[in-house]
């Protein structure tokens, strides 16, 4: 049977890092570059969280696939003691993090903060979002995640219960009937204006787990076809197909250029209603051909090692780069600095501080107050330099915190021995 004796898919990881950058660069464009062509562009970066959706439901379900057949059962103990520990450390972190960094740079948000702190804890977050309750900008990432852990709460009991075959078609089923669903919902909320959706309707169908979850399922759908046998003898066929992976990655291109292209991008006409399902679809084919075919070219150069490193650590970046950016925005206001080199020049300065100031810090804060005023008047050049930035500052931290919290706590996590190898490293 296809993939039977797959282990470590380096590919997949560099599929993550094909996902966090689009992410990122959404973020970073939103926050420096004036409304047009370029930005819109960017904008599209947000089907780099479907494309996590997608990997997500794909590893777990062929790892909960292969507990059954190798013990016959699934732990659910097991299982959410391990999700806790791998994805854990970094949500606590950052949260730490959002605490410590408005308590020096934006107090009022400690305040604000309170307001979403049982959402957070709770993991209900992305609903306080969709039905436009109180917030905290640097925390709207949080919505993925918390769709991610009501998936782990339901799915392994779910598929413990049903089995493999049955599991596939009530996958098949609900992703049709949630596409459907979600159809009829943008519909009803965009009645008379069905081409310009209001933001309401956007909003509440964008971040609401019942609207957003079948991408994660076409997931769950294409590992359960692996190891179905009547859709396997299907993915075999394909695997003979020497031009499968690209094929496959030639039409979810296509395919996601077309979601993304509607106007607003990340819930339009064409993404908030069958858009997402299409789209998720279109990137199940590519892990599907990634991994029948792990020797074909597409597979090798998403193994580059310097994506797979990227890849193994976009949790944290996903998680860690808003506040990065956050810092650095704070950082570029021409009237920090000068405030800066106003206090230092302050002649009631006493002592060696004067002198050290006059020298270096003084002319050193208006060098960086001429460089924030320049980019201020140049968004493209802004631009590049916050992504560089925060691009590099969230890998860098990303990995610093993975070699040296989340091993600690990867360490701990209860061991599982499979009979049947395991495609890719946990999401």
């Amino acid at each position: 049977m296809i993939g039977e004796h797959h282990h470590y898919v380096p590919a997949f990881d560099g599929l993550r890092a094909l996902a966090i950058v689009p992410v990122m660069l959404l973020h970073v464009s939103i926050a420096t570059l004036h409304p047009g062509w370029l930005r819109f562009q960017f904008t599209r970066g947000w089907y780099g969280v479907d494309l996590f959706f997608v990997l997500s439901g794909f590893l777990i379900t062929w790892i909960l696939i292969a507990e059954v057949e190798s013990t016959g059962t699934i732990a659910l103990g097991r299982f959410y003691s391990r999700r806790f520990l791998r994805l854990g450390p970094a949500y606590l972190s950052t949260m730490i993090a959002l605490v410590l960094g408005a308590a020096l740079l934006r107090p009022d948000l400690l305040y604000k903060a309170r307001g979403v702190a049982p959402a957070l804890l709770t993991y209900t977050y992305n609903y306080q979002l969709a039905l436009q309750g109180p917030h905290v900008d640097l925390l709207v990432i949080v919505w993925s995640l918390c769709v991610e852990e009501q998936f782990y709460l339901i799915w392994p009991w779910l598929l413990r219960r049903l089995g493999i075959r049955r599991a596939f078609y009530f996958c098949a089923g609900a992703v049709l009937a949630l596409a459907l669903y979600r159809t009829g919902l943008y519909a009803w909320m965009n009645w008379g204006h069905l081409a310009s959706p209001s933001p309401a309707s956007s909003i509440r169908i964008y971040f609401s787990t019942d609207t957003r979850i079948d991408v994660i399922l076409v997931g769950c759908l294409a590992a359960l076809s692996l190891r179905y046998e009547p859709a396997a003898r299907l993915w075999n066929r394909l695997r003979a197909w020497r031009i499968f992976p690209y094929a496959a990655a030639a039409l979810a291109l296509v395919c996601i250029i077309w979601v993304t292209g509607g106007k607003s991008s990340s819930a339009s006409f064409r993404s908030a209603t069958i858009g997402y399902t299409l789209g998720a679809l279109a990137v199940a084919g590519v892990i599907a051909g990634i991994f029948a075919r792990p020797d074909s070219i597409l597979s090798r150069a998403l193994s580059w090692p310097p994506l797979v490193r990227t890849g193994k650590v976009s949790y944290g970046m996903y998680l860690f780069h808003l506040c990065i950016a956050w810092a650095v925005f704070h950082l570029l206001k021409p009237a920090l600095w000068s405030q800066v080199a106003s206090q230092m020049s302050d002649p009631s300065l006493l002592g060696r501080v004067l002198p050290v100031s006059e020298a270096t810090v003084v002319p050193m804060s208006d060098a960086l107050g001429s460089a924030s005023t320049m980019l201020a008047l140049d968004p493209g050049l802004k631009f590049a330099i916050a992504f560089v930035v925060i691009a590099g500052g969230a890998f860098i931290v990303a990995w610093l915190h993975f070699e040296f919290v989340e091993r600690k706590f990867n360490a701990l996590r209860p061991q599982i021995a499979f009979r049947a190898g395991i495609p890719g490293r946990e999401t």
